[in-house]
């Protein structure tokens, strides 16, 4: 059986208006928002944090709740999303738990997520999928 080509989504029509964009945006997603060094499951964490989850924003301090490195990252989140600095508190935590090389990758993960997010509700696109989860 020959394979198919996956349906473009909306957010992919847009940007096939520029190709090299779209093969750029492809590249992203392949090695840093659905692959990469960090953990899928902390890159939705985080991205749940950017979405302004109730849960998540709630509890992001709770060790309880979410783990040092899950904290720490919340934290990097929250200055990366709200653009607040970094102060030597949180690098400690982060360099405490992360490579520089996976802090490095979570901050760009973290920038194209917000800016995906703008450029989905600026055209009126349904939120972009969270890591580990298909477009639909």
């Amino acid at each position: 059986m020959t394979p198919r080509i996956a349906p473009v989504g909306d957010a992919a029509a847009i940007l096939a208006r520029l190709p090299d964009l779209l093969a750029v945006h492809a590249e992203t997603r392949r090695n840093v928002l659905d692959g990469g060094l960090v953990d899928q499951d902390l890159k939705r964490l985080c991205a749940l944090y950017l979405a302004e989850d109730d849960d998540v924003v709630r509890h992001a301090d709770d060790p309880d709740e979410f783990d040092e490195r899950e904290r720490a990252a919340l934290r990097w989140t929250h200055a990366v999303g709200w653009q607040t600095p970094a102060d030597d508190t949180l690098w400690d935590a982060l360099h405490a738990n992360f490579s520089e090389p996976e802090l490095v990758e979570l901050g760009y993960f973290l920038h194209v997520t917000l800016g995906l997010m703008h450029l989905h509700r600026a055209f009126g696109l349904a939120a972009p999928p969270l890591p580990g989860k298909k477009a639909t």
